[in-house]
Parts: C-alpha cells; structure tokens; sequence
C-alpha cells in the first residue's frame, strides 16, 4: 500500500499526511474485494492517502476527509464503507452514524513480516510497533457492529538504499527529526550489513484486515451488502455468510533464520 505516516498505535485521525514514493507494495486486489466487495461502492478512506489508488482502481467511489474534523463530514447514512488503515477510528459513534443499512467499517493493519529476520530486525531497530492479538477488541466491546471478520494477506516489496530510505522518512514522519534521523541512520545501518545496495532486498509484508457491519437495530444480527444478493437461506446459514468464511489470521511465527527457505527469501 502506499504512504503513510505511521502514528503511534491505537486510535486513527482522519489522512492529513504527504505520500511519498515507493514505500509500499502495491496493495492485493483481492485484499480490497474482500475489504470493500466486488461492485462499486462509496468508500470514506481514513489514515493513509495511498490507499485511495487501489480502492479507486478496484472501481469504487473514494474520498478522503481532510484534516482532523470532530465529526465525518459526511451525511448520515451515506457511506457503504469506511476503512481504516493502522488503527481504529476516534469516534466509532460517528462512523456508525454515516454508515447505510449494512455498511462496513473495515480495517487494515500493514506489518513487516516478522518471521523473516531482516524485517524484524528493521522493526527492532526502527521501535516499530506492530498490531497486538486483539486489534480490534474496542470495536468488538462497542455494539455498535456485529461479527468481526478477519483475513490476512502477505506479499513481497523489493526495495534497495534508495526507495527504503524514503520509506523510512514516511514511516517515522511523526517523531522529532533528531530521534527520527537517528532510527532513519539505525535502518540504513542494518541493509547496509546486508550489502546488497542498488541490488535490493524484498521486504515482507503482512495486511490483517478486519470488517464488521454496523447494527442497524438491537437484538438483530446485521448483513452486509454483499449479502443482500444471496438466497435467503444462505443469508440466515453463519458457515455461508461471508463474515463466516474468512480464513484465521495469520500468526507470526519467531524463528532465528537458519531454515533455508527464510535465507534465501532475504534477498532478490
């Protein structure tokens, strides 16, 4: 996925930050099928500008509030999906009261890899936070949504001392500059121990993504839009929802990088 800021975990602002280029992968097709559906859809984008270009390219309708307003500047019950990037929203109130009969509130949260040594390495030297077991437990707890669904999707970014560099800078763009120069320095340190330079280095990346649909009405089980298609008996059948379906998330696995298959994944 494109650029973005990255702010301390936990709740998320409104996107008021720079792209930048080249530090992130281009974000999987099928990770936005399943976040936002398969047809056309008008989509609030929050907390990273450069997940707009792969919701826009997958046909939907994007916008993007500017700046950190108290309330969405959107009307109530005019949204099909809001989503989120690198944290939840502040006001899940007011996400609810945007969202249309079976709207979605949909999260994403971009990790590196953490079973390839060099990208824990880099977190470790970067103080990179990365998502917690339970994410999303205040959505869960809120009742304003239903069933949380969870999929994760890896991928692979070849990067080199150039585009890393200016991941870095997107990355710690919210600390102070001498502690940010300093992580910047800490990073570039370590691919530098790898030698490979212009050559380049792939760089693993773990999406966990998460949606639930907004209640409607207490004591009544939402569906989503994309359900409102389906016979009635499949609406009702929990294996056959699409909530019901999602694969579980993927764990990170710690290893110390002696299996072969880690070592050679390291590099282009």
């Amino acid at each position: 996925m494109g650029a973005e800021s990255r702010p301390p975990t936990g709740s998320l602002e409104p996107m008021d930050s720079p792209r930048a280029a080249n530090d992130r992968p281009a974000f999987p097709e099928d990770a936005v099928a399943w976040l936002d559906g398969a047809t056309a859809r008008t989509v609030v984008a929050l907390g990273s500008a450069d997940i707009v270009t792969a919701l826009e390219a997958a046909g939907h309708d994007v916008s993007a509030p500017d700046g950190s307003p108290e309330r969405l500047p959107y009307p109530d019950r005019s949204v099909d999906v809001v989503v989120g990037v690198g944290g939840l929203p502040k006001d899940l109130d007011d996400v609810a009261r945007v969202l249309r009969p079976g709207g979605q509130l949909a999260l994403v949260w971009n990790d590196r890899d953490q079973r390839i040594p060099w990208a824990r390495k880099l977190d470790r030297a970067l103080g990179t936070p990365v998502a917690g077991d339970e994410p999303v437990a205040p959505l869960v707890t809120s009742g304003l949504f239903g069933f949380v669904s969870e999929h994760s999707w890896r991928w692979w970014e070849v990067v080199n001392d150039t585009s890393l560099e200016a991941m870095l800078r997107a990355e710690l763009a919210h600390l102070e500059p001498a502690d940010r120069e300093e992580k910047v320095a800490a990073g570039m340190a370590l691919y530098a121990d790898y030698g490979r330079g212009n050559d380049g280095m792939q760089m693993p990346w773990v999406a966990r993504c998460f949606k639930a649909t907004v209640v409607e009405r207490a004591w009544q089980v939402p569906h989503g839009l994309d359900e409102e298609d389906r016979a009635p008996d499949q609406v009702g059948a929990p294996e056959q929802r699409d909530q019901g379906t999602a694969n579980p998330a993927v764990e990170p696995v710690i290893t110390d990088g002696t299996g072969s298959e880690l070592l050679l994944i390291d590099f282009r």
